[in-house]
C-alpha cells in the first residue's frame, strides 16, 4: 500500500499536479551515451552516500522513489492519465506480490 501511494505521488509530481519541492528531488536519468531511457521516464537514483540520514539511507526519498519508479515497466511509467496509471500500478503490484 505504501509503495502504491509513493508511486502515485511520483506520477503526480512528474506530470504536473504534485508538489514542486518534491520535483526538485526527482531528476531524469542522464547518460553520456544517447539512450532511450529519457523517453521511457527513468529517474536518476541518488547515491546513498549523498543522503544526510542517520538510519538506513535506502529509505531516503531521493533513493527509494527513483528505485521504485525505475522498476515499473515502461508502459506503466508512460501512462497517459492518472486513472490509467493507478489501475496499471495496482495490477502490477498485485502480480509482483502474488506471482
Amino acid at each position: 500500500r505504501v509503495q502504491f501511494k509513493v508511486l502515485v505521488i511520483t506520477f503526480k509530481v512528474l506530470y504536473g499536479s504534485g508538489k514542486g519541492y518534491l520535483r526538485d528531488l526527482l531528476l531524469p536519468h542522464s547518460s553520456l551515451q544517447p539512450v532511450r531511457s529519457h523517453r521511457v521516464g527513468l529517474l536518476q537514483v541518488s547515491s546513498t552516500k549523498q543522503c544526510r540520514l542517520v538510519g538506513p539511507r535506502e529509505r531516503a526519498f531521493s533513493v527509494a522513489v527513483p528505485t521504485s519508479w525505475n522498476h515499473l515497466p515502461p508502459e506503466i511509467r508512460t501512462a497517459p492519465t492518472l486513472l490509467v496509471f493507478r489501475k496499471a500500478v495496482k495490477t502490477w503490484l498485485f502480480r509482483q506480490a502474488w506471482g
